[in-house]
């Protein structure tokens, strides 16, 4: 996993007006927690975790959190567990780390890529990828950046399910291991039937029935259509 790093300077003071403050200014609030440990509140340079996070394929990443304080500075293994994002705008509003020690194994989702092509496709079939990330286990040292999944022997009706899924030494995945991650789906079929009068119709549904009219309606419409078309020149 490639080396992702955050630079942090510790605050004191909390609440939205502080918050819109850190924003307007070129920072983004944060906090810091863990087992054992009080919560740390935090301010993330704005611009290049911005910059950072753009190119995650994942939000829940390991990273190394740089924390100024004062002249000393501490670097601190985390994860980041969330980004809060403003629903319209798209400014990231806040961000969470959770500490972490690498001789302990966490649990992480991975964003899965497929690789290769399927021959179900080929055939006509719909790839339908149903699970986007695989939740892991293991130390925070063997974490994949991405999983990838070959869907180079997918035909149509097969799927990949958790189980068959390679993954790296000493990495195991914890979701259900018979849910489908990948599956071809054949193309469905418009059903028709023919009609006594050899119209091929979709089933459940009849062919329409001509208007029937009388002459006298025929003939009202008649005047009607001249009518508009003699006031439209005028």
């Amino acid at each position: 996993m490639d080396k992702i790093q955050f630079n942090a300077e510790e605050r004191e003071d909390k609440g939205k007006g502080v918050a819109r403050k850190l924003r307007a200014s070129g920072f983004i609030p944060a906090v810091l927690y863990g087992p054992g440990y009080e919560p740390s509140l935090l301010k993330i340079e704005k611009k290049s975790a911005e910059d950072i996070i753009r190119k995650l394929e994942s939000h829940n990443v390991i990273a190394e959190l740089v924390i100024k304080k004062g002249k000393r500075e501490d670097t601190v293994k985390t994860i980041l567990k969330d980004i809060h994002i403003h629903p319209i705008r798209g400014d990231i509003l806040h961000l969470d780390f959770y500490r972490i020690q690498m001789d302990h194994a966490v649990r992480m989702e991975v964003a899965i890529h497929l690789v290769g092509e399927a021959p179900g496709v080929e055939k006509g079939g719909i790839l339908e990828q149903e699970l986007r990330e695989l939740q892991v286990q293991a130390l925070p040292d063997r974490i994949p950046s991405t999983i990838e999944v070959d869907i180079s022997k997918l035909d149509i009706g097969h799927a990949i399910l958790v189980k068959d899924v390679v993954l790296p030494e000493g990495v195991i995945a914890v979701d259900d291991p018979e849910r489908v991650v990948v599956t071809v789906i054949a193309p469905k079929a418009e059903k028709v039937e023919v009609t006594e009068e050899g119209v091929e119709v979709p089933v459940g549904e009849t062919p329409a029935e001509p208007e029937v009219i009388s002459q006298k309606e025929a003939e009202e419409r008649r005047r009607e259509r001249e009518a508009r078309e003699k006031a439209e020149k005028e």
